[in-house]
């Protein structure tokens, strides 16, 4: 048997002694967000003797990621397998680089992935029924965001937020909205997260999030299994780079129900 030693990614939002206590490492002088077991080339895992996991296994159609958020991960989605393919050759003949932070896809696979919780965990994940959030919006007294969103439907309303700028956030946020403003107080995708289910999983629940799932992970340790790729298209919530316009043109605006499974 051998022990396969992840790849450490040191973001900024990550947590600096949950995933080496939990792997035995020593712990680190800065943040570690995610630990990595695959093969992929933007992180991958290594054999004791310090050669590459894709020299035993090959590469890995698939990924398994712990990860840990001391503070917000970005309002992300995920490709669908046609979408990766497309951004892939459009992006490789625009000629981006590979490693260039402007880039949006990696790779050519899409990006399903399942995380479980580790310890109580924090989310957004897809959209409520517009009608009960237009509801919700009238209830708090935000009658603009509720017209626009009665009137728009979901899709123009998350246009007239990241694209127009044509909306404003109100200020009798709930708890956790108003820890969002605090960390990016003028950014835009607040009034998005207005529109999406708040979840708090318990360790053992999980998220199951396909193509096109608007989703943003607040705070909590899981362990994620997906597929092999690195593919992230951003719309706030990050100093990374956001394209919104790929966003909206490849995100599910269907409303979903709860996104937890047990």
């Amino acid at each position: 048997m051998t022990r396969i030693v992840p790849a450490l990614k040191n973001y900024d939002w990550g947590d600096d002694t949950f995933i080496p206590q939990l792997l035995g490492l020593s712990v680190s002088s800065s943040p570690v967000a995610e630990a990595w077991f695959g093969t992929h080339p933007a992180g991958e895992a290594t054999l004791a003797d310090g050669s590459p996991l894709s020299r035993a296994t090959g590469p890995l159609p698939f990924m398994v990621k712990f990860i840990a958020a001391a503070k917000p991960l970005s309002l992300q989605v995920h490709p669908s397998l046609d979408q990766a393919r497309d951004g892939w050759q459009r992006e490789n003949s625009a000629g981006i680089a590979i490693d260039d932070p402007h880039r949006n896809y990696r790779d050519d696979s899409d990006k399903p992935e399942l995380l479980i919780a580790l310890t109580p965990f924090h989310a957004l994940c897809g959209f409520h029924d517009p009608a009960a959030t237009t509801g919700w919006f009238r209830a708090m007294q935000w009658q603009h965001l509720a017209d626009v969103l009665e009137r728009d439907g979901i899709e123009g309303y998350v246009r007239a937020a990241l694209i127009d700028h044509s909306l404003s956030a109100p200020t009798n946020l709930p708890p956790w909205a108003s820890e969002l403003r605090t960390l990016h107080p003028d950014d835009p995708a607040i009034l998005v997260a207005l529109l999406m289910h708040w979840v708090e999983l318990a360790p053992g629940e999980c998220l199951a999030l396909e193509a096109g799932v608007l989703h943003a992970y607040l705070s909590g340790n899981a362990v994620e299994v997906m597929n092999g790729s690195d593919n992230v298209v951003r719309a706030g919530f990050t100093t990374k780079h956001c394209d919104r316009d790929e966003l909206l043109r490849i995100t599910n605006f269907e409303p979903m129900s709860s996104p937890i499974r047990r």
